[in-house]
């Protein structure tokens, strides 16, 4: 099977720290579904941070259709790391979040990844347009110094 590629990023528009939970196996790094759960709270941050709960963005519920990662290196429980978003391939139900997980001391790269996110209808439950106000303000959003990234 051909690996995950994903290309790095520079564009980040929203950055949180968050730290690695215990170990789930004897292996005694940070799990694969627990990378994914870091970049799933950091998703639901940055719509916090815009104001939003996932159930009412601008009157419709945000789901995730796929998501895919890329491991780069392993993180480690208690480890502090901050995870980077960038709005990418805006459709006209949906969009995709690029994130990086990077060490928070370091910057080293963890994880690649990508969310890929659906607007869906409140009441009938089925995929539905991204609501125009939503488009704007995502548009507007302001990359993140440098430093950060």
């Amino acid at each position: 099977m051909a690996r995950i590629q994903f290309a790095d990023f520079d564009d980040a528009v929203f950055a949180v720290q968050l730290v690695c939970p215990p170990a789930l196996h004897p292996g005694a790094h940070t799990d694969n579904v627990q990378l994914l759960q870091l970049a799933s709270q950091a998703r639901c941050a940055f719509f916090a941070a815009l104001g939003y709960r996932e159930n009412n963005v601008e009157g419709v519920q945000i789901f995730v259709g796929d998501q895919a990662v890329q491991y780069k290196a392993e993180a480690f429980p208690q480890q502090v790391v901050q995870v980077q978003l960038a709005v990418r391939d805006m459709a006209a139900k949906g969009f995709d979040l690029a994130y990086r997980v990077v060490d928070a001391e370091s910057g080293q790269p963890i994880t690649l990844g990508k969310i890929g996110v659906v607007c869906v209808d409140r009441s009938s439950k089925r995929p539905c347009a991204v609501p125009e106000r939503l488009k704007q303000r995502l548009a507007q959003l302001e990359l993140l110094a440098a430093e950060v990234c």
